[in-house]
């Protein structure tokens, strides 16, 4: 059998300025294809040639780097238009085809030349902001009923799913979140008196609301918690600052990026993964967190937050602050239980057998007809 699975943003950049990394090996597209071809399917990977790593050149499965277009209209770090793909499409023997999101040129694209195999995975639960709104207003209420009536839709979160079911006539109950490499995301044999933070370092993350949070978590309850802020960016350098000013520079560490095996063990040993963020969908790094059996402490802001909330995996909630640290500490055994129950059905494994059940039985039947 063979899937193409056409995610042209392999990563999320800030802006149209997509910035080069060595490898695409801690990606959720990369653990994806990976756990397709595991399961012994010839994958394809399709993205836009501006995510290509500068010194990955062998990969498990195929790759397919194609040419962005149409660039001054459309921005490549929000809806990137790779026309290559028409050609890719009309001689592919390709057996199903997964694309990313609705309000996408790409997906549009699969939907025309590969109407009766695709299958788009839908992760937006609100309007996209370009053009003020109005161009994904347009795109939501007129495209999906001139050219994807007969695609199967699924959704990445309950929330998205309800609001893709207001623009498109095939949605799946099914909901399929994004999955993680469980031989890489392992539990560790105890906890260790931290807290995590993985993240980039940029505003709308707020990490400087959970610096202060911590401050005080230390000042109150436990002077020797310490804090481990994984990741990089532009406010790197401010909140060290902070993190200075408050005195803290023997509780805070900033670590960079760092590898997968390497995050991973921070990421294991912490007592909970910290998230302030102000603007976001399906985080990647809280399932990378729950699947390490470690709880999360969030706002209601991404879209698996619900995940958390309905499971006990962790904190929801809006403003949360040094009580909440110390709540989770007194119930952290609990929280830790509950996290590992759940996380075999975060596998990408897993993924792939809720993908291959939708195939037999919606894409296969309508295949054959």
């Amino acid at each position: 059998m063979k899937i193409v699975f056409v995610n042209p943003i392999v990563y999320t950049p800030e802006n149209a300025s997509i910035p080069k990394v060595d490898n695409i090996t801690s990606t959720m597209s990369y653990d994806l294809c990976l756990a397709f071809q595991r399961a012994g399917i010839d994958m394809t990977l399709v993205a836009a040639e501006e995510w290509k790593p500068i010194r990955q050149t062998d990969f498990p499965f195929h790759v397919v780097w194609m040419k962005s277009h149409w660039k001054r209209f459309f921005p490549i770090h929000r809806i990137p238009v790779n026309l290559g793909l028409i050609r890719y499409l009309k001689h592919s023997d390709a057996d199903l085809v997964i694309t990313s999101e609705v309000f996408s040129v790409d997906s549009l694209i699969c939907s025309v030349f590969a109407r009766h195999k695709t299958i788009i995975w839908h992760e937006m639960a609100k309007h996209n902001r370009m053009g003020g709104g109005m161009l994904s207003r347009f795109w939501y209420n007129v495209i999906p009923k001139l050219f994807m009536r007969k695609v199967l839709v699924v959704g990445r979160s309950e929330e998205a799913r309800a609001f893709i079911s207001r623009y498109c006539a095939r949605v799946s109950e099914t909901v399929i979140g994004h999955g993680v490499n469980l031989d890489v995301f392992r539990t560790a044999f105890h906890k260790t008196n931290t807290f995590c933070v993985v993240s980039q370092l940029i505003d709308r993350k707020r990490i400087d609301g959970i610096i202060k949070a911590f401050d005080a978590y230390v000042r109150r309850y436990d002077a020797d918690c310490k804090l481990y802020v994984i990741g990089d960016g532009d406010r790197r350098t401010d909140l060290e600052r902070l993190t200075q000013s408050l005195g803290l520079e023997n509780s805070i560490e900033f670590m960079g990026q760092l590898e997968h095996d390497e995050l991973q063990r921070y990421l294991s040993e912490a007592k909970a993964m910290l998230v302030n963020t102000s603007k976001d969908n399906s985080m990647l790094s809280i399932v990378e967190s729950i699947a390490s059996a470690t709880p999360v402490i969030t706002t209601s802001v991404p879209l698996n937050a619900a995940e958390i909330r309905s499971h006990e995996l962790g904190i929801v909630k809006d403003g949360w602050n040094e009580d909440d640290l110390a709540y989770l500490d007194a119930h952290l055994d609990e929280l830790v239980e509950h996290c590992k129950v759940y996380r075999e059905t975060l596998s990408t494994d897993y993924k792939v057998r809720q993908f291959m059940k939708l195939y037999d039985g919606c894409i296969r039947p309508q295949r054959k007809g």
